[in-house]
């Protein structure tokens, strides 16, 4: 059974969404399958975790009552989520709704948190800010307070929450079970050192930092010992050639999958151009990706 919000550390207090001024990147049109998700953004609560002195928000789905403790599926927003608003990490994407839907919630029942930052948390010169601790420390209350499995607690982020996730991957190794990261690099001199991990990842072939930095942090972990299977696929591809993409990314037998959309597929004809809108866009199109989600709901540590 889960535990009761009455029974929340009293570190931690139900929130008002605080409207604050904050730039936003060009809009790019939801793609339908990204609209069948926006619904799922009412069914989470928003708290504060308070930290050595800083306040964190966050969003957090609680499933329905289960006899077995669940996972958590952790997701970490891009910079363009940064916000004072604490839901804005769930109008930015799907990579938080669509494991709070009901058809998925029905297949893999789990609990989701959403940190949201109200600052940058992770810089291109591979350095993080104090939202990193705050961050294990707010999962691992988390899963204290709730009914949940901590052998499988699940990492994904896109872009800033990509970088951030990597960073934690290096300070806390097999701290998550499996982790979904999607257009974000980080440091190529330490990331070999993950090569035990499991991670897969997903940019897209035109995003000129997270696919060549990326692809010199799998050479890193090669380096080291470690194995990486690679593959490529039209980000609109039908759910069946997916599905044998997938397939054929898995057969490899590696732990690291690095795994890339095919060049301008990510856009949609209606998408503004502008410089980083195939980063932008990766994410579109990553979280729709089924056999990834149930690739990492089969990690356990």
């Amino acid at each position: 059974m889960f535990l009761s919000q009455s029974c929340l550390c009293m570190k931690e207090k139900e929130c008002l969404t605080m409207p604050h001024p904050h730039m936003t990147p060009p809009p790019i049109s939801l793609t339908p399958q990204e609209a069948a998700y926006s619904g799922n953004a009412a069914k989470f609560r928003q708290f504060v975790f308070e930290y050595e002195g800083h306040t964190l928000p966050y969003n957090l789905y609680v499933p329905k009552e289960s006899d077995q403790p669940l996972p958590l599926v952790v997701f970490m927003h891009d910079m363009g989520s940064v916000s004072k608003e604490s839901d804005y990490t769930l109008r930015q994407g799907i990579g938080a709704l669509v494991w709070a839907d009901e058809k998925e919630q029905a297949e893999r029942p789990c609990f989701v948190l959403a940190p949201q930052y109200g600052e940058k948390s992770a810089n291109d010169d591979y350095t993080v800010t104090w939202s990193a601790e705050a961050t294990i420390a707010l999962i691992r209350h988390v899963a204290e307070t709730y009914a949940i499995d901590k052998n499988r607690i699940y990492g994904t982020g896109q872009s800033m929450g990509t970088m951030m996730l990597c960073e934690l991957l290096l300070r806390y190794p097999h701290f998550f079970a499996g982790c979904f990261l999607t257009a974000g690099q980080w440091d190529p001199e330490r990331m070999g050192a993950i090569k035990d991990e499991h991670v897969w990842i997903m940019v897209s072939e035109h995003d000129d930092r997270a696919f060549p930095i990326m692809g010199a942090c799998m050479a890193s972990v090669e380096r080291n010992g470690g194995k990486v299977a690679r593959g490529h696929v039209d980000a609109k591809a039908d759910e069946e050639t997916k599905a044998s993409f997938c397939k054929e990314v898995l057969d490899q037998g590696a732990s690291i999958q690095f795994t890339w959309l095919d060049g301008d597929s990510v856009l949609l004809p209606s998408s503004p151009i502008f410089p980083a809108v195939h980063h932008m866009s990766t994410w579109k199109w990553a979280y729709l990706f089924s056999p990834i989600r149930a690739w990492l709901f089969a990690q356990h540590l």
